[in-house]
């Protein structure tokens, strides 16, 4: 990552496979991310609680796959306003996108 960083400073974004948050943990993409863990999106599946773990921890976004109410719940906190998506962004390989919740890959 301090290659990348190097060679294109903050014009790219690092997205996680899925679910890694939830499966590897976010100190695990804390450590691959180093110092650029701003500059990421961590995949944490469908478990809020490693989103917002990995938000106040200074990870950049982090995809989480709630319902409703739950995404109301971490939006009212200003902190992770924006910063919560609920599916891959649109940058990811067609065969990745999740455009709803409950797809399958």
């Amino acid at each position: 990552m301090d290659r990348i960083a190097r060679l294109k400073g903050n014009r790219f974004l690092a997205l996680s496979v899925e679910s890694a948050g939830s499966s590897f943990g976010v100190p695990w993409w804390l450590n691959v991310m180093n110092d650029h863990a701003g500059l990421s999106v961590l995949d944490c599946g469908a478990s809020p609680t490693a989103a917002r773990l990995a938000l106040d921890c200074g990870v950049g976004w982090a995809i989480c796959r709630v319902n409703s109410p739950q995404l109301r719940t971490l939006d009212s906190y200003d902190r992770y306003r924006g910063r919560i998506l609920t599916f891959r962004p649109p940058s990811s390989r067609i065969h990745n996108l999740r455009e709803h919740p409950h797809d399958s890959l």
